[in-house]
Order: structure tokens, then C-alpha cells, then sequence
């Protein structure tokens, strides 16, 4: 034994001495990408009234905010029943199963290989055409049965240990992709939901000014057929208005319909059940404030910038891959099993037919630096375009923050200056009727006033809808209380 050990160390000393000598000379680095820091965004977080920095996104369950049990139950179905998103969870398990393949490759391997080969030693098995001397003009039949391979990587240069990180880093991608998918769909279904109580309330103020408008063209015909005491040019006023109002009331059926068939295909289900989706006019409250408080890390907090990290991240190990690959690469191996001219040997005695080696295996990559520089480059490009990636994500992840808080605060002011508009178009209907009731304006009269209130409700009624819409961009923008569980 003490002879085995002292001929493995001269061999690894060996080895180690051809392995500097056959190195392939690494050539110099491309420019290399740099990653950006974080903007900054106090002043931006500012803009609609301070808010509060805190050390954690403690809310990820956007929706809940909302306080829609309605809407509740929609992201629910569609948390579990979308097939997109359930794609996007087996990519996770997919790429962690691809990572603990990959960190198998720091043990070592032992295979059982129980074959036998019979071959006969000679030219197409001719006699006397392959030994010579006192064996020569004879054939043998050679037994090769080798049960056991042993082969071990030995990660001089951390090739293994890269390989691991980059399908880690992949893995936490996918991940994070998974998150984003989540967002992704219950703010869309949030926002379709949104539009479809929107629709509805619409749909019902649009209905009750056609009867309105029917009424009121009913008493212009009276007034001219009747009466004789006006003309037809009401008539044929409001016999246009009555047609847009109808075909108006026939755009929301359809728009209604729609939204319908759109939230059933996120939430995984068929058209019929779209049309059981319950309709609450009141689900919503009618104001938002600001968000009390936000991360430390604000774009940190978005699963879009977690996988452009995480990706970069994933490509830097590739690049230390390939330079590894301008290094030996030297493998243990080592086999045990038998070997014989005799059959009956490894029968009758199987001491004389064991053999066994162990030793290093080494490659040297001496005439394929060109191959290698290749590759190494293309690694490096491929880091480069993952960090302009990243930059990207970051400035794009800036950008919605900001857009999503300026459109807070105009839906916000926009429905304060509407609710003033509708609150004097109700005094000014409500006068109307006194007046009526008094015998001083007509009936005509008493309608185009309640026909004006209505226009400022289908007013209020969108721009309740794009608040709320701005809402949800703002819990998009700020990632959904999205948190990374790992940092590369």
C-alpha cells in the first residue's frame, strides 16, 4: 500500500508539472459591462406626498388592498388554475432539478459495468497473423470483464463549482420569473375585473338616459303632432341622440361580454363561467391614498429586475467556465476487474486474472486556444448583453414608478374636480324638479337636467375606473411585494 500511495503522488506531481507546461495561453478580456447603480427616487417618491421608507415589503398580496371579496375570488381561481402559470412553476422545478445535476459533479463516480468481452486476438481472425515468436500461427480468445469504474473530478480550477452557481443563478431566475408571471396575471385580471364593474355601472346609467331620451321624444312628437306648438327640429334631435344612446348601450354589451370571456381565460376556465362572474357596483372604494410606506430598496423589490440580476449573475459563472476550459482538466480513474487469454481462469483461478489501475487523467488543451478564445468571448458577450439587460430592467423599473405615481395623483385630483361637477349637476337636477313640481319649466326641462346629472355619473364612473386602474400600476411598479429570497 505504502509503494500504491507513493507512485499517486509522484503521478499527481507529474501530472500537475504537464498541466502548467500545457496550459493554453488565456487572452485578454473583452470590455467588460458594468452594472448600474440603483436611481434614485426621493424626489420621485415625493412627488404626491412623502411616504415612508421601511426596511421590508410586508404586502404580498396586493389585492387585498382593494377590498373586493368579488376580485378575491377571481385572482384565486386564476392563482391556481392558469396554465401559464403553472408552466412557469415546472420551468422552477426544471431548473433546479438541472442544478442538482449539476452538483453532482462534485462527487465522484462509481459504475458497475458487468459486460464480458470474448474477442479472438488476430487480423479478421486469421491464425498466426497477430503473435509471433512461440506463440506465433495461434489465436487466443481474450476475456476483458471490468465490473467496477471509478472517475473523480478534481476541481483544481472551479469549473464545478461555477457550473453550480450559473444553474443556481438560473434557477433563482426562474423563480423570480415565477413571481413576475403572478404579478403579471392578477394585475391584469385585476384591471379587466376593474373595467367590468366599470362597464356594468355604465351600461346601466346609459340605459336608464335612453328611456329618458325615449320620453323626451315621445313629448317633442306630442308637442308637434298634438299641440302643433313647436317644429320638428327636437324630433330630430333627439332621434339621433336616441340612436347613439342605444348603439352606446350596444358597445358596452359587447365590451361587458369581452371582459368577461378575457377574465374566464386567465383564471384557466371556459366562456360559460365567465358569464357567472358576479358584478358588484360597490366592490371598490371610491379613494385610494398612497401607499403608507415603501422598501428601502424599492427596484429591488420587482421580480423583472431579480431575474435580469439573477441572469447576469448566471453568465458571469459561464464566463469563468470557459476559462477554466484553458487550464488541464485532470480526472481520477481508476477500475478494477479481470483479464485473461483463458476462460477457464477466471473460473478455476480469478487471483491471477484480477487487475486493477488508479491514476490521474489528464487533458491538455496545448492545440485549441483558438476553440477555447471562442468560446471565452461569446461567454463574455453573452455576460455583457445580461448586464445591459439589468441596466435596462433597472431604468425601465424607474421609469413605472414614476409614471405609475403621476397618474395616481392626476386620477386622484381628476376625481375631486368630477366629484364637484356631478355634486352641481345633482343640485342643479334637484332644482329643476322643485321648479317643475312648481309649474315653472317643463317636463323637457326636467329631463335634459337629469340627462346632464347622468353624463357626469358615466364621467365619475370612468375615472373611478382609471384611478383604480392607477392603483394597480402602482402596486405593479412597486413589484407586488415581490421579495428575492436570495441575493446573488
Amino acid at each position: 500500500m505504502s509503494r500504491f500511495l507513493l507512485f499517486l503522488r509522484i503521478a499527481l506531481l507529474l501530472s500537475g508539472g504537464l498541466g502548467f507546461i500545457g496550459c493554453a495561453v488565456l487572452p485578454k478580456d473583452t470590455p467588460i459591462a458594468k452594472k448600474m447603480a440603483l436611481p434614485a427616487m426621493e424626489k420621485t417618491l415625493a412627488a404626491g406626498k412623502p411616504l415612508r421608507a421601511t426596511p421590508e415589503w410586508t404586502r404580498p398580496i396586493w389585492w387585498k388592498q382593494l377590498h373586493s371579496p368579488d376580485l378575491d375570488r377571481l385572482i384565486g381561481e386564476a392563482l391556481s388554475g392558469n396554465p401559464g402559470l403553472r408552466a412557469a412553476a415546472d420551468r422552477i422545478r426544471f431548473s433546479w432539478a438541472i442544478a442538482a445535476h449539476e452538483r453532482g459533479r462534485l462527487l465522484p463516480s462509481l459504475e458497475g459495468r458487468p459486460w464480458l468481452l470474448n474477442d479472438t486476438l488476430g487480423l479478421w481472425q486469421i491464425p498466426g497473423s497477430s503473435f509471433f515468436g512461440p506463440f506465433g500461427g495461434r489465436s487466443f480468445a481474450f476475456a476483458d470483464y471490468s465490473p467496477a469504474f471509478f472517475t473523480y473530478h478534481v476541481d483544481l480550477w472551479g469549473e464545478d463549482r461555477s457550473r453550480i452557481r450559473a444553474a443556481v443563478g438560473e434557477a433563482q431566475a426562474a423563480m423570480a420569473e415565477f413571481a413576475l408571471s403572478q404579478l403579471t396575471l392578477s394585475t391584469t385580471l385585476a384591471r379587466r375585473y376593474i373595467e367590468l364593474v366599470s362597464r356594468a355601472e355604465e351600461e346601466e346609467i346609459v340605459r336608464q338616459m335612453v328611456s329618458e331620451i325615449e320620453q323626451e321624444l315621445a313629448l317633442a312628437r306630442s308637442r308637434h303632432h298634438k299641440a302643433g306648438i313647436d317644429t320638428l327640429l327636437p324630433v330630430y334631435s333627439l332621434e339621433q341622440r336616441l340612436a347613439a344612446g342605444r348603439q352606446r348601450e350596444r358597445i358596452l354589451e359587447r365590451e361587458i361580454a369581452l371582459l368577461r370571456d378575457e377574465i374566464a381565460a386567465l383564471a384557466g376556465k371556459g366562456p360559460d363561467w365567465g358569464r357567472t362572474i358576479p358584478i358588484t357596483p360597490a366592490s371598490f372604494p371610491k379613494r385610494f391614498p398612497l401607499p403608507a410606506s415603501v422598501p428601502l430598496e424599492l427596484l429591488s423589490h420587482r421580480p423583472d429586475v431579480a431575474i435580469a440580476l439573477w441572469r447576469a449573475e448566471s453568465a458571469a459563472q459561464r464566463v469563468r467556465v470557459a476559462k477554466t476550459a484553458f487550464y488541464p482538466n485532470i480526472n481520477l480513474v481508476g477500475f478494477a476487474g479481470f483479464q485473461t487469454l483463458s476462460m477457464a481462469t477466471i473460473l478455476l483461478a480469478p487471483a491471477q486474472a484480477f487487475m486493477y489501475m488508479i491514476g490521474p487523467a489528464i487533458t491538455l488543451p496545448i492545440f485549441e486556444r483558438g476553440q477555447l478564445t471562442a468560446r471565452l468571448v461569446a461567454e463574455q458577450e453573452e455576460y455583457n448583453i445580461a448586464v445591459e439587460r439589468y441596466n435596462d430592467a433597472v431604468l425601465g423599473a424607474a421609469r413605472s414608478v414614476a409614471d405609475a405615481l403621476a397618474h395616481w395623483k392626476e386620477s386622484s385630483e381628476n376625481l375631486t374636480t368630477q366629484d364637484t361637477a356631478l355634486s352641481a349637476a345633482d343640485r342643479f337636477a334637484r332644482l329643476t324638479d322643485s321648479r317643475y313640481s312648481a309649474g315653472l319649466v317643463t317636463r323637457i326641462d326636467q329631463i335634459e337636467a337629469s340627462l346632464a346629472a347622468r353624463e357626469q355619473s358615466l364621467r365619475l364612473s370612468s375615472l373611478k375606473a382609471s384611478h383604480l386602474e392607477s392603483v394597480v400600476a402602482l402596486y405593479e411598479s412597486l413589484g407586488g411585494g415581490y421579495q428575492s429570497l436570495a441575493t446573488p
